[in-house]
Parts: C-alpha cells; structure tokens; sequence
C-alpha cells in the first residue's frame, strides 16, 4: 500500500493505463479498417466475375479460339482462389463470416462442378452456353456481395460504435485527469501557497493538512517543523538574543582579562614581580580573602612561597605548607586532584584531619587551588584561601585556569630567559678564558722565561745579555699591557642604539691611532641590517682580526669590506707577512692567538668563517647566509 502511495507512481502507472487503451482502441480500429478494405477488394473481385462469366459465353458463341477461352476459365479460377485464400499485400479476402465462407464454398463448387465443365463442352461442341445455365450460378453470385456486403456494413456500424466510444473515454478521461490533477498535485499545492502566505504574514505555527502522496508528505512535514520552529524561534528570540548577548559579554569578558593579564605579565622581569602582579590581579577579580603561589621544587620535594596577599605569618613559614606529604595543597599535587578542599569531616574520611589542619585554625573554610601549568609540566601553584563554606560560586573556572596557564608560560619564559643569560655569561667566560690565556698567559709565560735569563745572565755578569734581557721583558710588559687594554676594550663594546656603521668606523679609527696602520673601508649593497647578536659578533671577529694583525702580520695597509646584499659578507685584508695555513693547522688550536674565538663567535650566528694567507697578503672572510639572516 506504501508504494501506490507515491505521487509519482501513480502518475506513472495512469499514464501506462491510457497508454494501453489508447494502443488497443487505435488498433482494434486499424484492424476494423483493414478488414473493411479487404472486403471491398473481395467485393469488386467477386463482382468482376458476372462480367466475366458473359464474356467467356459471348467468346464460346463467336467461335473463339479454345486457347483464349481456355486461358479466360484459367483467369476465373485465379481469382476464386484468390478470393478464397487472400491478399494480404492489396489486401483482399473475405471477412470472418460463416454464411460469407458457406455461400463462396457453395458458388466455387458449382463453378468448378457445372459452370466450368459447361463452358468447355460448349466450346468443344461449337454450342453456346444459354442464360438459362448461367443464371443459377449467377444469382448465387449476387447472393455473395449481398453477404459480402451486410458484414461490411456491421463492420462500419461497429467501427462507429467503437469510435464514438473512444471519443467519450477521451473526453471522461480528460475528465479525470483534471480531477486526478487538482485533487493530487493542484490542492496539496494551494495548502502550501496558503501556508507560504500565511507565514509571509506573520502566522508562524501554522500547520497544512498532510496530502496522502508520499512527495507531498514529506514536503508538507517539513513545511509545519518549518513553521514550528519559526514559532518556536520568533517566541523565544528576546530570550536567545539576551542568552547571545551574555554569551558575547562573557566571551569579551574572558578576551580582555586575558589581554588584561597578558599586558600586565609581559611587563615584568622575574618570576617573583610576575607572581606578585598576577596574584594582586586575581585577588582584585575574585571574592577570596587571601592568596599565595607556591613554585614547586620536584627535586627538594618542597614548595617555595613566592608571593602571598593577607596570608598568616603562620602559614607563610608553617613548615608542613612546604612539604608535600603534610599539607593538602601538596596532597593535591601529588594526586592531581585540584577540586576545592573543603574543612568539614566527609562521612568516608579523608587522608588528613582537616578540622586540625593550619588552614582550619586561621579560620579559613575553603581552599581553591589551580595549577601553574604550560605543556604539561608543573611549576607550582595558585591558592584561593575563602572564610565563608560557600564562597561567591566560580563560574569562570576555566577563565582562571587559563589565566594559570598563562602565568605558567610566563614562568617559563623568564626560566629560560634566565638560563639563556648564565649561558651567554659561561660562554662570555669562556671567551674571556681564551683571550687571557691566548695574549696575557703566554706574554706572561715569555717574561717568565725572560726572567729566568736575567737571573742566570746577572750570576755570569754577562752584560750584553742583561741588557737584552731586560729590553725583552721591557717589550713584554708593554704588550702584555697592550693585551689587557685591548682586551677590556674589546669586553666593553656594545652596539647600544649606535647605527652599525659608525661602529666600524669608531673601531678602525680607533686601530689607526694605535698602531700607525692605515685602514680603507668599503662599503657595498643596501641590504637588510643584522640584529643586535649579529652585529654584535661580527664586531668582535672584526676586532679579533685586527688584534691580530697589530701583533703578527707587521702590517702597513688593511682592507675592510662589506658586502650587504643576500647574504652578509665581511672581508678583512692586510698586505702583512702572511703565514703557512697548513702548519697552523697542525699546531694545537690553544697556540694560536684568537683563531678559536673567531671561530666560535661565527658559529653563535650560523656564520662561515674562512682564512687565506699568503706571503704578502692575509685574507679573512665572514659569510653570513641569506637563509640565516631570514630565519632571525
């Protein structure tokens, strides 16, 4: 019963049903007309054979030839047969009637039994046939188109009949097509328009009757929950636009303090300032009467207390608020349990006495406790002390969590600024070490050794040696101080907010007046400038390298460029002495003046750092890389 329910199969199964009428209407018609055509043909075939029954007799008296008469009988017994067995190609044959087949059956047999055999013995004899012997025959011929006839004309009665009828099924079908077509598709649409209309005009709620067809079913229930829940929209909307409206303002609530909390903490400098402006921040936010935050020492086993508002001197030093087995807050860090802790005797017990803890004899009721946390590691702990049992209900837990969570990240970042700068200072150290050791040490080393000369120079009383020992430890002194002076200003650069140009230039004006060396700087490309570390480094290499050439290369012209374009190239050339590459290499790093300095301060910037030495020419080169300077 569901699928004759279907609009579109009943559609398709009327359209199937006409179809098939009309077919069998038409062609019992056409079948109707090819039999009256038939007839009419058996008719003139039939009627053709009186003329030519007179004619074989006018032949027979003339005294025609017996093969023109003989060829004329062939023709009549041609067309009997023909009339008898039919033509479907003209067509021709006779209707299905039994007195139509009972009188052609009895005509052929008289002429094949009498008639025939009469004409041939008329005309073997030379006798003609008399109309006396031709007109029974020929009146069983008319009998047959009289018959012939009759069922032709109740074949047109019948073909009128059945054509008037199609004409009153066409005209009752169309009928109850307009009806079928208003009662199924016209009706069920008129509701729809009805209810259209009605919820143009406000009517919301407005329910249409269900259609009985499967397609408009199912559009017309979705047309009343349409409507129901415009109702239902329409009657609840000042309630979902204030719902919205509180949503919103608490969302941009949540947004500002977050950037309220943000500003604040990127502000400080320690983990102590951030604690403290982070806890007064909250406190001024939320009902509680006191705070603290507490940094978690995994190691030690202890939480230390970095800030504290209206907190008990006995809770800011009791020995059991800094251990974790002792205290509740330490409980639940241990445990992972951050629920709020409450101090009322539960019915299961619990794992401490609550009733005698620190926090209950202060008068507090209720702890509220949230984690310091960034990429699940624990820093320490926020802790809300309440002296109501019911404190004002938090309904912005999750705010203050990730309020947590961002303090926690600040944490963070000021350990690792912390630790990032006792790096910079060890590396500075070690620095530092090498150039003492690489100047200060062996000029120290040499005047020890030229000590030890005076010493057995002065037993000898060997004069000139004496002399020469002293100009030695004259000279060494000067350039151990040289060292030092050139080391403490080298410690002290700094870029500041000076342009890096003027920098380079300070130096090298700086390197003329001491050493009488003459300096060219050249300048090339218009590229991005370096930042702070970079500038920084390469300044130190810039004055490494000289410090270098004043002691080694003897010196009278030093090139300096700078090529600024992708990536950041530094050359510094002199037209000293030069040295063996290879031989340096083999000696130990320790041994020679600066190199692993150099070498290192390029490394901190990701820098390549190259040496060409020749006779005549020494050539130092820095390569600071496109793809590094973009990464900074």
């Amino acid at each position: 019963m569901n699928f004759f329910k279907s609009l579109s199969v009943r559609l398709k199964l009327l359209t199937l049903l006409w179809l098939v009428i009309a077919v069998a209407s038409i062609s019992y018609t056409l079948l109707i007309s090819w039999r009256l055509e038939g007839s009419a043909a058996a008719i003139n075939d039939i009627g053709s054979l009186r003329l030519r029954s007179f004619r074989i007799a006018l032949l027979i008296r003339e005294n025609a030839g017996a093969e023109e008469i003989e060829q004329r009988l062939q023709q009549y017994d041609s067309i009997l047969d023909n009339v008898r067995h039919g033509d479907r190609s003209r067509p021709l044959f006779l209707p299905p009637d039994k007195v139509v087949w009972q009188r052609f059956n009895e005509l052929d047999q008289q002429w094949r039994q009498n008639i025939r055999p009469a004409f041939q013995v008329a005309y073997q004899q030379n006798r003609p046939v008399t109309d006396k012997q031709l007109q029974p025959f020929l009146s069983r011929l008319d009998n047959l188109v009289s018959a012939v006839e009759q069922t032709n004309t109740r074949y047109i009665s019948w073909l009128r009949l059945f054509q008037s009828c199609l004409l009153v099924l066409v005209v009752m079908s169309s009928a109850f097509m307009v009806f079928l077509l208003y009662w199924w598709i016209i009706k069920p649409l008129q509701h729809l328009q009805q209810g259209v209309a009605a919820i143009h005009d406000g009517q919301f709620g407005i329910q249409i009757p269900i259609d009985h067809s499967a397609e408009f079913a199912r559009v017309d229930n979705g047309f009343n929950q349409m409507s129901s829940s415009l109702h239902q929209l329409y009657s609840h909307l000042e309630e979902e636009v204030l719902e919205k409206t509180r949503d919103l303002a608490s969302k941009h609530h949540t947004l500002e303090t977050l950037y309220f909390f943000s500003r604040f903490l990127s502000q400080t400098q320690t983990t102590t300032e951030a604690a403290e402006v982070f806890l007064q921040k909250m406190l001024e936010m939320v009902a509680a009467d006191a705070g603290s935050i507490r940094l978690i020492d995994f190691k030690r086993q202890r939480m230390d207390l970095v800030s504290q508002i209206n907190l008990p001197d006995s809770l800011q030093t009791a020995e059991a608020c800094q251990r974790f087995d002792d205290c509740l807050c330490g409980h639940a860090v241990v445990h992972d349990d951050w629920q709020p802790i409450q101090f009322v005797r539960e019915p299961d017990g619990h794992a401490f006495d609550t009733d005698n803890s620190e926090c209950s004899r202060m008068g507090f009721q209720q702890l509220r406790i949230f984690k310091i946390q960034y990429k699940a590691q624990d820093f320490g702990m926020v802790t809300l002390y309440f002296k109501q049992k019911e404190p004002v209900a938090m309904a912005d837990t999750e705010l203050w969590e990730a309020l947590c969570s961002q303090f926690g990240v600040v944490v963070s970042n000021l350990r690792l600024i912390d630790e990032s700068r006792q790096l910079a200072v060890l590396q500075e150290r070690n620095l530092i070490a090498q150039g003492l050791h690489d100047s200060i040490a062996q000029a120290l080393t040499f005047l020890n050794l030229q000590v030890q000369m005076l010493e057995s120079a002065l037993q000898n009383q060997e004069q000139e040696q004496i002399n020469e020992n002293l100009h030695y430890i004259k000279d060494g002194i000067q350039e151990c101080y040289d060292d030092v002076r050139e080391l403490l200003i080298n410690f002290r650069t700094k870029i500041n907010n000076k342009d890096f140009t003027e920098v380079v230039q300070t130096l090298t004006d700086r390197f003329q007046r001491q050493t009488q060396i003459g300096v060219r700087l050249h300048w090339h490309g218009n590229g991005p400038q370096l930042n702070s570390e970079q500038q920084l480094q390469v300044v130190f290499i810039l004055q490494e390298s000289l410090s270098n050439i004043r002691k080694h290369s003897q010196a009278t012209q030093v090139d300096i460029r700078f090529d600024n374009r992708q990536d950041f190239v530094m050359e510094i050339e002199d037209n000293g002495r030069g040295f063996n590459i290879e031989r340096l290499k083999e000696q130990h790093s320790g041994n020679h003046v600066g190199l692993n300095i150099m070498h290192e301060r390029a490394q901190r910037i990701r820098a390549q750092l190259s040496l060409h030495s020749k006779p005549g020419s020494t050539r130092v080169t820095l390569n600071l890389p496109y793809e590094e300077r973009r990464q900074v």
